[in-house]
């Protein structure tokens, strides 16, 4: 897990910044089949008010170990990008990044949570129903996959 009683440095959630871009880009081409490029990090990481994106990092003892990126509309926020690096998975990384997210959109005045997932990511499908994300529907051939194209289950919660 991510905390000191587990042995290990403790985490934090913070506001991703310039300097983390390529970090958030080298995790996300680890584990994207369609990554989605410094660029867009850099833009979600960077300092102005009118951001169609924001990046959240998980750190721990000063490196990044996960990323989410989200887009505030009104009082409804979307997840548009999550992971965590494939060597730290399976420690909580994902619960911890996920809470502080959650908690942010909530202080921010957001009312509700939106996200697509790949229908065959059973371990992010998973953590998302232990948060009580709902399904409100599936997007058809909407993520690229090695033999086509994966369907994507249309989550949301109600913060």
């Amino acid at each position: 897990m991510c905390d000191v009683a587990s042995g290990r440095e403790p985490c934090r959630v913070r506001a991703g910044s310039p300097a983390d871009c390529a970090a958030l880009a080298d995790i996300d081409t680890l584990v994207s089949a369609s990554p989605r490029g410094a660029a867009r990090f850099e833009a979600a990481c960077g300092t102005g008010d009118n951001r169609s994106e924001c990046a959240l990092v998980l750190e721990q003892a000063g490196v990044v170990r996960g990323f989410i990126v989200l887009a505030p509309v009104l009082d409804e926020v979307s997840i548009h990008a999550f992971a965590v690096h494939p060597e730290h998975r399976r420690q909580g990384h994902a619960r911890r990044l996920l809470d502080g997210a959650l908690e942010r959109m909530r202080h921010a005045g957001a009312r509700r949570c939106l996200l697509e997932v790949r229908i065959s990511n059973l371990a992010a499908r998973g953590l998302y129903e232990q948060f009580g994300f709902a399904c409100d529907g599936v997007r058809k051939a909407y993520y690229p996959a090695g033999d086509g194209r994966e369907d994507a289950l249309l989550l949301s919660l109600q913060l």
